[in-house]
């Protein structure tokens, strides 16, 4: 997702994978659009290993928030912002059983939000990014974990 921002009052979240952007005031939508044409992203061998790095970050970053849960730049919040109530959702996302959430994940996406409507392009794209990715953002973690649980009784 393209942002074009100012330089002042400006702020990212560091550890976020999701490149969260913090702006003070008011924010401007532009008319038109600004496409950037990627034609490597229709090989889905690429896609699959850039989603493989996509998950290690990903899983580095829960990992990074369990051991630091106040590191959020803003309070997680249900009845508050926009990037309020994702952060909630997020640290609720992170209490569920790890191999769980992506069939959970997959269901909401495929059931609950319609992606069975989506044809056989959409039903791959659904599985793939709710499920599969999802899927490989566990196992990731919990290879993590084990790591971090190794190290601690060495």
């Amino acid at each position: 997702m393209l942002k074009i921002v100012r330089n002042r009052g400006v702020s990212f979240d560091e550890h976020e994978f999701d490149y969260r952007v913090y702006v003070p005031g008011r924010t401007q939508r532009l008319n038109g659009d600004i496409w950037e044409e990627n034609l490597k992203e229709e090989a889905i061998s690429f896609w699959l290993q850039k989603h493989v790095g996509f998950a290690n970050r990903q899983a580095e970053e829960e990992m990074y928030r369990a051991a630091h849960p106040d590191s959020w730049k803003v309070a997680p919040r249900f009845f508050g912002t926009p990037d309020q109530r994702t952060l909630w959702l997020k640290t609720r996302w992170y209490r569920l059983p790890l191999y769980v959430r992506p069939f959970l994940y997959f269901i909401y996406r495929f059931i609950f939000r319609c992606g069975f409507l989506d044809g056989k392009e959409g039903i791959i794209f659904h599985f793939l990014q709710s499920f599969w990715y999802r899927l490989v953002v566990d196992i990731r973690l919990d290879e993590l974990r084990r790591q971090a649980e190794g190290a601690k009784c060495s």
